[in-house]
C-alpha cells in the first residue's frame, strides 16, 4: 500500500535527520504525505544543500542517482556530508 511506503519512508529520512544534525548539519521534512523528502543544507554555506529522498529501501538524491541503503544511514550521513561540504 503506498501509505505504508510513505510512512516508512518518512521514518527513515528522520532517522537520516536526526544523524545528520547530531553532525551539526539542517535538514528539514519536506514534501507530500505520499512522497517526503529532506531539504539537506550546509551549515556554513547555505548555498549548497540538496533534496535527498527515500525509495525502495534506499536514500536517493532529487536528481536520481542512489546514497545508500537505508540500513546504513551513518554510511549516507557521510556520502550526503561530503557532496554538500565547503571546499577551502
Amino acid at each position: 500500500m503506498e501509505t505504508d511506503r510513505a510512512t516508512g519512508a518518512r521514518e527513515q529520512l528522520d532517522l537520516l535527520r536526526v544523524e545528520l544534525a547530531r553532525r551539526g548539519w539542517h535538514a528539514d521534512q519536506c514534501g507530500t504525505e505520499q512522497r517526503p523528502f529532506l531539504r539537506v543544507r550546509n551549515r556554513a554555506d547555505p548555498e549548497l544543500s540538496d533534496s535527498v529522498a527515500c525509495r525502495g529501501g534506499v536514500y536517493c538524491w532529487s536528481w536520481g542517482p542512489a546514497i545508500g541503503a537505508v540500513d546504513d544511514v551513518s554510511g549516507t550521513a557521510d556520502r550526503i556530508t561530503h557532496v554538500l561540504r565547503v571546499i577551502l
